[in-house]
């Protein structure tokens, strides 16, 4: 399935928000770095949801 951006980025906002509120992003000593482990979270979300996996389940 293909997304258009602007779907990708409300789908990865959204995970994004819920990954922190359960405590799913890693919280470093130095907020810089979480901000860079939120970032990488986002990234990776937007860079992979619409990618077909190969598995058709």
């Amino acid at each position: 399935m293909i997304l258009n951006e602007s779907t990708k980025y409300t789908l990865a906002k959204t995970f994004t928000e819920l990954a922190i509120q359960n405590d799913l992003i890693v919280k470093c000593s130095d907020a810089s770095d979480t901000a860079k482990e939120v970032t990488t979270f986002f990234n990776t979300i937007m860079d992979t949801i619409d990618k077909e996996t190969g598995n058709n389940h």
